[in-house]
């Protein structure tokens, strides 16, 4: 009956399928869809159900609702708690941030867990010109003008019907759903713009909500233009961090946001950094190297040489970890190479098969890590200079100065790997202990 609605290019038979409903109107008539395509298609689905807690015992009857029927239809189910309020007060979001952020945490905690691939949710048109027009009154760009999209993730098949329509089918389909009270509380913000400022603009201009929409259809139109012109070697994503290149802030600013978007993405961040957060970074970019911001979700950016660097507080920057030096032994150096350190004697040194220092000219402080602000570096034969002018004479790629290797006294720069020693530590006559250094790149 309802199978009309879910588009065939959207579900495979190998889909394992996660649907997110909180028993109301619109996620009852996506689950029905679901369930009536899947009598065409078998795949496997699976209802998540978030109960965010802010309605006490309201909240707990919608999750009943919702377990009651997937028990009387036999559907595999997760019932999610979430406490969005004590989420608010840690980290100071609002009630409505903090319960999306809550929500869709314990989607991709679910469908990890029970190896689903894909998300449907059930946002429609209303939906998107609210969003539309809360990214607008944010201050967000051509990407948050064009509102809620569909990925090869997270797919929502009710973004061509309006509210009207969906209560519409509701009723002649007779599916039952429960009142969310909540949506009549106009001090939360997209509730305002529902019940309140819409209204009012649709006295004056009647189609309103589809114009808004088909003016974000218009801006993806855009959009998609300025992503197919990105240039990927100016952003170096990695598990734990994301680089980009200074070169990006030199761009067209419009395009210099999407490389930003990108990076925030690439860490699981798909919201609430607004244009303020994108001024902040602009001018970090063009500020002092180690210089840092804070922005929401816990990250963090960090001016580099080079760039600038996104990542999580909580975790440790991998150019920032260092690694002990001992005289005989081998370390992993990151994911750039392997350190092997073996004391040789005299008669083994081979100059141009490895690099050679007096073991007993470095300080106990020396450790391997990467360059940082004030190294410099005394190359044997002549004098000290930064290691970034350095790197710069040498013509060092950008993207690997903050990758190479060295071995360091506070400051002082000892050896470079791959490259040369220090005249603070080069052998000589009266050196007792030498110490040869290879690496394998990994």
């Amino acid at each position: 009956m309802l199978e009309f609605l879910i588009e065939d290019q959207f579900v495979e038979k190998i889909d394992r399928i996660a649907v997110g409903v909180s028993g109301g109107a619109d996620s009852m008539l996506l689950l029905w869809a679901l369930l009536d395509k899947q009598k065409q298609i078998k795949f496997y689905l699976e209802v998540i159900n978030v109960n965010h807690h802010i309605r006490g015992a309201s909240s707990d009857r919608d999750s009943s609702f919702v377990e009651a029927f997937c028990k009387k239809k036999k559907i595999p189910y997760k019932i999610v708690d979430v406490d969005a309020k004590k989420l608010k007060a840690d980290e100071k979001y609002t009630l409505e941030e903090s319960a999306r952020i809550a929500r869709y945490d314990a989607f991709r905690s679910v469908m990890e867990q029970d190896k689903l691939n894909k998300l449907f949710l059930a946002h429609h048109k209303n939906d998107q010109a609210e969003t539309i027009l809360m990214h607008i009154f944010r201050g967000a760009g051509i990407s948050g003008a064009v509102g809620i999209k569909n990925t090869e993730k997270t797919i929502r098949p009710l973004l061509a019907y309006s509210k009207e329509d969906i209560l519409k089918m509701v009723k002649d389909y007779s599916i039952e759903y429960v009142q969310d009270e909540s949506n009549a509380d106009n001090d939360y913000s997209r509730n305002y713009i529902r019940n309140v400022i819409f209204p009012q603009l649709e006295k004056v201009y009647p189609a309103v909500i589809d114009n808004i929409v088909a003016f974000g259809k218009k801006c993806e139109e855009v959009h998609n233009f300025i992503l197919s012109n990105i240039d990927m070697s100016l952003i170096d994503i990695k598990p734990e961090y994301v680089f980009v290149n200074q070169k990006v802030f030199e761009l067209e600013k419009f395009i210099g946001r999407e490389y930003l978007k990108k990076g925030f993405e690439a860490l699981g961040v798909y919201s609430d950094i607004e244009s303020k957060h994108i001024a902040m970074i602009y001018e970090l970019s063009f500020g002092e190297v180690n210089k840092e911001v804070s922005l929401p979700h816990n990250l963090i950016v960090r001016k580099t040489y080079d760039g600038i660097k996104i990542l999580k507080k909580n975790e440790q920057d991998p150019d920032l970890i260092e690694y002990e030096f001992t005289r005989n032994g081998e370390i992993v150096f990151g994911d750039y190479c392997k350190i092997i350190t073996r004391v040789v004697k005299p008669d083994e040194v081979e100059y141009g098969k490895g690099l050679y220092v007096d073991a007993t000219k470095i300080s106990t402080s020396a450790v391997w890590r990467t360059r940082r602000i004030g190294d410099r570096f005394s190359k044997i034969g002549t004098g000290s200079k930064k290691l970034n002018d350095y790197f710069t004479n040498l013509k060092v790629d950008f993207d690997l100065r903050d990758k190479i290797p060295i071995l360091a006294s506070k400051e002082n720069v000892l050896l470079i790997i791959g490259d040369n020693v220090s005249e603070k530590v080069k052998i000589d006559a009266s050196t007792d202990e030498i110490v040869r250094i290879n690496y394998e790149m990994l």
